[in-house]
């Protein structure tokens, strides 16, 4: 909503919000706890285990949605009542990190809470949230009975490949990039690249979705000790390991692939990461969510059969409300209202054109100058996109095109004039020169169909080809 809010200015999704941070404010306890299924077992007496202790609560989980969502409405409104809020959880997460024994601080399931605080530190510039996200990678695999389900069974400074439970190793990979961001720490670099490397060459779909098996076993190897051989659900699995019509690819897993690779994108301004947010969202997130908005899939299969010989426990039909999971539906719904926010980017470089798509970017530089740019194009139906210079600040001398890495024979022209320079595909073309109003780009995208196939080890799609145009992929037998 607040994503929504800082397009439209909608003065009834305000009031909406403010509606709903009244009632956070009236639940959220004095120490800055707030977590409903806990608040409601302490109102009734009914309280188990008590709170952080729930290695399956998703306390952290719904505190780093809430932070995220709090800076957000911040940056888009101007009120800190929601940030405030934030602040009371952010405080209460390092109070309880400072005492807290590795058995208790590992229960992270989902850990968005990682992005959450980071996200609160860039918001507030207070010191001890980055403090904080420092000491959740720290503790991290530092307990005896740490498991690939919740990626702490060994410390994140030793994993280089992918295992476990997707969703979650999405999250934390995601999380771990923004303390790159603030703290420069190459080793978290290192391992980053080398899991996405393991995800994308070996473990992602051609849809870029993420976490292929229902239920699989990680590591692999012969034991009965449970602790060695463990069950995970929507698991990674082995590499090239990719079955088509049980295929799990939750919804939620390839949005955490988005939120990593855009962060991977910041980072290092490296075409190929963006490549994977495109794909992402064209093939694997607008996938979970039908035309109108109003069904859901919280799995994301590539090949639906009716008759099946055995029952799965997730449909594969959209449907109105997920009775089993209540995450997939607004991810994607905040996903698609953020999508613009990929669009671009600006750095002391000069403007980044990450994604196509007809838009009207109204922003300022880095000196607080406007820049206003039009684009135009039927992207991507069609590969012609053409970019109007509407406003253009004397500090803005370059643009950067994005030239996809799936792009052949690109071509692009300024003001009716052919660029000569050499093109090359999944690189960001620099366009250099002094901008003014009326100045046009236009980039020529050739789109031919092409037959993808997958690497033998895939064994589930021997003998069939994938039929794919631009970022879009069907999948034949042949």
């Amino acid at each position: 909503m607040a994503a929504t809010y800082a397009v439209t200015k909608d003065k009834k999704l305000d009031a909406e919000m403010d509606k709903a941070i009244v009632l956070f404010a009236k639940v959220q306890r004095k120490d800055g706890y707030i977590h409903t299924p806990v608040l409601i077992d302490e109102r009734w007496g009914t309280l188990g285990p008590e709170e952080v202790k729930k290695q399956l609560g998703f306390e952290k989980y719904n505190m780093g949605h809430l932070m995220t969502a709090a800076c957000i409405h911040y940056r888009a409104t101007g009120k800190t009542n929601f940030l405030n809020i934030a602040k009371g959880v952010a405080d209460f997460l390092y109070d309880f990190y400072k005492k807290a024994s590795p058995e208790l601080a590992r229960n992270a399931i989902c850990p968005s809470h990682y992005m959450g605080i980071v996200e609160m530190y860039r918001t507030t510039k207070n010191p001890k949230y980055l403090e904080l996200a420092n000491n959740l990678i720290d503790i991290r695999g530092t307990t005896n009975d740490g498991t690939d389900d919740n990626q702490d069974r060994v410390p994140f400074r030793q994993q280089t490949t992918a295992m476990g439970h997707a969703v979650r190793a999405n999250y934390l990979y995601a999380g771990v990039a923004d303390l790159y961001a603030e703290t420069g720490e190459k080793k978290l670099l290192d391992n980053l690249e080398s899991i996405w490397d393991d995800v994308t060459y070996r473990k992602m779909y051609i849809t870029g979705g993420c976490g292929s098996l229902y239920d699989g076993v990680s590591p692999d190897g012969t034991s009965y000790d449970p602790t060695v051989v463990q069950k995970i659900h929507q698991a990674y699995g082995r590499p090239f390991q990719l079955p088509n019509a049980t295929a799990h690819t939750e919804t939620c897993a390839n949005i955490g692939n988005v939120l990593w690779n855009w962060r991977m994108l910041q980072i290092t301004g490296d075409a190929k990461y963006a490549d994977i947010v495109e794909l992402a969202l064209y093939n694997s997130v607008l996938s979970g969510m039908d035309l109108e908005g109003e069904k859901f899939l919280y799995n994301n299969p590539l090949n639906v059969s009716n008759d099946l010989p055995f029952h799965q426990r997730w449909g594969n039909e959209r449907e109105g409300y997920i009775a089993l999971s209540n995450c997939c539906a607004p991810n994607v719904t905040r996903t698609i209202a953020e999508v613009g926010n990929y669009a671009y980017n600006i750095s002391k470089e000069g403007l980044y054109v990450n994604l196509y798509g007809s838009n009207q970017l109204k922003t300022k530089s880095l000196n607080g100058e406007e820049i206003e740019i039009e684009q135009q194009t039927n992207y991507p139906w069609d590969g012609k996109i053409t970019l109007k210079i509407i406003k253009a600040p004397k500090d803005l001398q370059t643009l950067f095109l994005r030239i996809p890495g799936w792009s052949q024979n690109a071509e692009v022209s300024v003001n009716n004039a052919k660029i000569t320079d050499k093109i090359v595909s999944g690189t960001y073309l620099k366009l250099n020169q002094k901008w003014k109003k009326g100045d046009v780009i236009e980039l020529n995208l050739p789109m031919p169909v092409e037959l993808m196939e997958a690497n033998p080890l895939v064994e589930e799609v021997k003998n069939q080809v994938a039929v794919k145009r631009r970022t879009f992929g069907v999948l034949f037998r042949i």
